[in-house]
C-alpha cells in the first residue's frame, strides 16, 4: 500500500492559491501533489483571454485616437501567446515534473466524454448556462479515472470548490472506486488550510547544514561571461576605447525568464552555427522588451553555453542562482521608458 495518498487539484484552487510552489512543499510530507493538463489548458486559455483583452483595447485606441497618438504593436498577439503558453507549460512542468496527469484527446475520450454531456451524467450539471463548465469538468473526471486506474496512490483527494463535483460527490466517489479498485474523497479548496495549520503546529525540522562550494572564480567567470552578451568594445571616432550595448531591455528580466532563455541557447546557436554575430533579439527576444542594438558575437554566446552547462554539471542545485544572477546582469541593459513634453500632451492616457 502506498505510504502517501495523493493531491489533485481543480482548476479554481490555483486560482485562489497562485503560489503552487508553497502548496507542494506544505503537502509534500503526506501527499503526492498532482495536477491536471486540463488545469493547466484552462489556465492558458484564461492568460490567453487576458492578452486578447489587452490587444483589444490597443486596436480600440488606435481607431478612437486616429490623428491624435500612434500605437506600434511590436510583437503580435499569436507570439505572445506562444511565449506566455511555453512558459507557462515549462512552469508546471518544473513543479509537477510526472505528476501532471495527462488527457488523451482520441475518439474513445471524446466519446466518453459526450456520453456524460449528452446523459448529463455527474460533474455535469444539469442546470441552465452549465454547458460549458459541465464540458470542462468532465474533461477533468475523466481524466482522473484513466490516470488513477492504471497509474498513482491508491487513496486520492480530490480538492475543488466546483458544485459539479461536490453535490455529485457521493455518486462520482463510488464510479471512481468502480472503474479503478482506489478510493477518492472529494473535498473543498478549504480542506487544504486546514492541512496547512496542522503543519504549521509541527516542530520545525533542523535542516542539515551543508558547507557553501567555493565558487570564488566561478563568480567572477558568470559576471565576466554575461556582461560579454550585453555589449562589445569599440572605438569613437577619435579613436579612444568605447562600449556599444548589444541591446537595450523597455522591462526588467527575472530568473524564470533567464532560465528559458538558457534552456533554447544551445538550439539558437545551431540554427545560427556558421554566423559571427547575431542579433540580441534572436537569444534573448521572449517577448516584445529587447530592442537590438550591435548584434551580439557568436563567441560570446558560446562562452555563455559553455559556462551554463558546466554550473549544470557542476553545481546543479545551483541553478536558480545562476539566473538570478545572470537577470541582474542582463538588466543593466534596461533602459526606463521617458516621454517627451510632446509625448505626454499626445498619448491618451
Amino acid at each position: 500500500m502506498d505510504s502517501k495518498s495523493a493531491f489533485v487539484f481543480d482548476t479554481n484552487f490555483i486560482i485562489e492559491n497562485l503560489n503552487l510552489k508553497e502548496v507542494v512543499t506544505n503537502l509534500s510530507d503526506k501527499f503526492s501533489v498532482y495536477v491536471t493538463q486540463v488545469s493547466i489548458d484552462e489556465r492558458i486559455s484564461q492568460k490567453y483571454l487576458d492578452l486578447k483583452n489587452k490587444y483589444d483595447k490597443l486596436i480600440k485606441l488606435t481607431e478612437d485616437y486616429r490623428g491624435i497618438a500612434s500605437i506600434r504593436i511590436t510583437t503580435p498577439l499569436e507570439k505572445r501567446v506562444q511565449t506566455e503558453k511555453e512558459l507557462t507549460q515549462k512552469g508546471y512542468i518544473d513543479l509537477f515534473g510526472e505528476h501532471i496527469i495527462p488527457f488523451s484527446s482520441n475518439d474513445i475520450t471524446f466519446a466518453k466524454i459526450l456520453d456524460r454531456v449528452y446523459k448529463k451524467i455527474p460533474p455535469f450539471l444539469s442546470v441552465d448556462g452549465a454547458s460549458d463548465k459541465g464540458f470542462k469538468d468532465s474533461l477533468i473526471w475523466v481524466s482522473l479515472l484513466e490516470f488513477f486506474k492504471e497509474n498513482g496512490e491508491s487513496d486520492v483527494v480530490f480538492v475543488t470548490n466546483d458544485n459539479g463535483f461536490r453535490k455529485n460527490a457521493e455518486i462520482l466517489c463510488q464510479e471512481f472506486t468502480e472503474y479503478t479498485g482506489k478510493s477518492i474523497a472529494i473535498k473543498d479548496n478549504g480542506y487544504y488550510k486546514t492541512l496547512s495549520e496542522i503543519k504549521e503546529v509541527e516542530p520545525p525540522q533542523t535542516k542539515k547544514d551543508t558547507p557553501l562550494p567555493d565558487v570564488n572564480q566561478l563568480r567572477e567567470k558568470v559576471h565576466e561571461v554575461i556582461y560579454s552578451l550585453c555589449g562589445v568594445n569599440s572605438e569613437d571616432y577619435w579613436g579612444n576605447p568605447d562600449w556599444d550595448r548589444t541591446f537595450t531591455l523597455s522591462q526588467k528580466v527575472d530568473s524564470a525568464y533567464m532560465e528559458v532563455v538558457f534552456a533554447h541557447l544551445k538550439q539558437d546557436i545551431r540554427d545560427n552555427l556558421f554566423e559571427t554575430t547575431i542579433p540580441a533579439e534572436k537569444i534573448l527576444g521572449l517577448d516584445d522588451r529587447v530592442k537590438n542594438g550591435v548584434s551580439i558575437p557568436m563567441s560570446a554566446l558560446e562562452s555563455a553555453l559553455s559556462l551554463y552547462e558546466e554550473i549544470n554539471r557542476r553545481l546543479p542545485d545551483y541553478l536558480p542562482q545562476f539566473y538570478s544572477a545572470a537577470a541582474s546582469i542582463i538588466n543593466g541593459n534596461y533602459v526606463e521608458p521617458r516621454l517627451s513634453d510632446d509625448d505626454e500632451d499626445n498619448l491618451p492616457f
